[in-house]
């Protein structure tokens, strides 16, 4: 596929373009207007897909991992060629900023680098009866189901893993955000065998269909709690692998030694990211009772100088309208709950989409909503604490536990805090800052397995050991 049209979408099955009798369409959250149309994937559609996916892993499982870093990389070029496209993409369907977009498009660059320079691991051992060799082979064929709201480098992660592991791919988008997918499996249609890397846009039938299907062999998912434990029961039945990167409600913990001018600024924006549509944005803001004042009206003064929707903003609109309606919700829930609701005067009125400016909740219960759930929009909880333990405790008191942060001036304290924290993702004077070449997992109901890092590709792989005996 030489010419690309990114203005027309399709399903890509077994090497080709297909549409379907049913269609959808996306919404552009900057205007509220529908996008273009989108094909949704029959049962026929999926089954082709798995079939062709199982044939083509016949195969891609017994190339070299060298010849298939060599085709990513490839590939890697020429989505570098689409790089305009590809923000256009993301600015549409997933109301991404233009600062925002570049961020991702960057990320996903930094993903591609990053799983060119991986290799699988071999252990042997020389023992006194026998040879064994333990090495990874490809767990099979894998459906990695993506998020919304980062439609690209998300999917990617999964895409490149499979791939390089010599795993089949299908990726099955949010609906929400099908475009991008779509193209990112189109543009590797030239280089990959058939089968190897294909992707099917559907409603909220498809991606238990597939969690369910026999031949399938691991599901890959970024979603919500909710979602993931429905799949972990359905793959049970057939005892596939999964690896769930689910919800959180990260903490951070602020301590009284800061730099007040300095440090409020990094977390009001750590919180604000992408409008707060970060699984691993912060969330709860625990400052101590000495500076929380102060704190919180540095926060504010950042808040009032955050421009939205514009070029360079670090927030836009929320994606889509379920979830403007549930920030809106947890918003009219505080207010009623008589909590301190501080937002920045921002008027959406002449913009369309869905706008939510920024919002501080201040001192609202423990056991409130606003504390208890993840809201994946730009509200901060922000409350007081007065000792360690009781801290840890707060910040420890979730189902969830993806990732936290500590604050303060004495790194050794912050570290020693931080290693009391019930989560896979510890950030020391920083917000979330994720990297490639770091594993990306969740304790408690946040995840199950990782991915990325050096080891990240065994999720995508079974284990073979072999021994052979000696003779003499």
């Amino acid at each position: 596929m030489s010419t690309v049209d990114f203005s027309s979408f399709t399903n890509i099955i077994n090497g080709e373009s297909r549409n379907s009798a049913e269609t959808a369409r996306g919404i552009d959250p900057f205007d509220g207007k529908s996008l273009w149309d989108v094909p949704l994937a029959s049962k026929s559609d999926m089954q082709d897909a798995v079939t062709a996916a199982n044939k083509a892993l016949e195969t891609w499982s017994e190339t070299t991992i060298d010849y298939r870093r060599r085709l990513i990389a490839q590939y890697k070029d020429i989505f570098f060629s689409h790089l305009q496209d590809f923000k256009t993409l993301l600015y549409k369907e997933a109301g991404k900023t233009s600062a925002m977009a570049d961020s991702e498009l960057t990320d996903t660059i930094s993903m591609f680098d990053h799983h060119l320079s991986l290799n699988l691991p071999t252990e042997v051992l020389n023992l006194e009866d026998r040879v064994t060799t333990s090495s990874y082979v490809p767990v099979g064929v894998v459906v990695a189901i993506c998020p919304w709201n980062f439609p690209i480098v998300l999917a990617m992660g999964k895409v490149l893993t499979g791939l390089l592991t010599g795993c089949t791919v299908i990726v099955k988008p949010s609906p929400f955000t099908p475009y991008s997918a779509l193209k990112l499996a189109e543009i590797a249609q030239g280089i990959f065998p058939r089968g190897v890397l294909q992707a099917l846009s559907g409603d909220n039938l498809l991606g238990p269909s597939l969690v369910a299907h026999p031949d399938v062999h691991k599901i890959s998912f970024t979603g919500s709690t909710a979602t993931g434990k429905k799949i972990m029961a359905v793959a049970a039945e057939t005892v596939k692998r999964v690896t769930l990167e689910m919800g959180g409600n990260d903490a951070t913990i602020v301590l009284p030694d800061v730099d007040i001018a300095k440090v409020a600024p990094q977390v009001t924006i750590a919180a604000l990211f992408h409008s707060g549509q970060v699984c691993l944005a912060i969330k709860r803001v625990y400052i101590h009772q000495d500076i929380y004042d102060d704190f919180i009206a540095a926060m504010i003064e950042t808040m009032k100088i955050l421009s939205i929707g514009e070029k360079d903003s670090l927030l836009g609109p929320i994606q889509n309208k379920l979830q403007f309606d549930h920030i809106q919700d947890l918003l009219a829930d505080s207010r009623q709950q008589g909590h301190s609701v501080i937002g920045t005067r921002h008027s959406f009125d002449d913009r369309g989409g869905y706008f939510i400016g920024p919002h501080i909740v201040s001192e609202p219960q423990h056991d409130s909503r606003i504390v208890t759930e993840e809201q994946f929009g730009p509200i901060i909880a922000t409350l007081k604490w007065s000792t360690e333990d009781e801290v840890v405790r707060y910040a420890n008191d979730t189902k969830t536990g993806l990732g936290a942060s500590v604050w303060s001036s004495d790194e050794s304290r912050a570290e020693r805090i931080g290693k009391r924290l019930e989560a896979g993702n510890i950030f020391i004077n920083s917000g979330h800052r994720l990297t490639a070449k770091a594993l990306f997992s969740g304790h408690k109901e946040s995840g199950l397995g990782g991915e990325w890092g050096s080891t990240g590709l065994l999720e995508y792989c079974n284990v073979r050991v072999s021994h052979v005996f000696k003779t003499t």
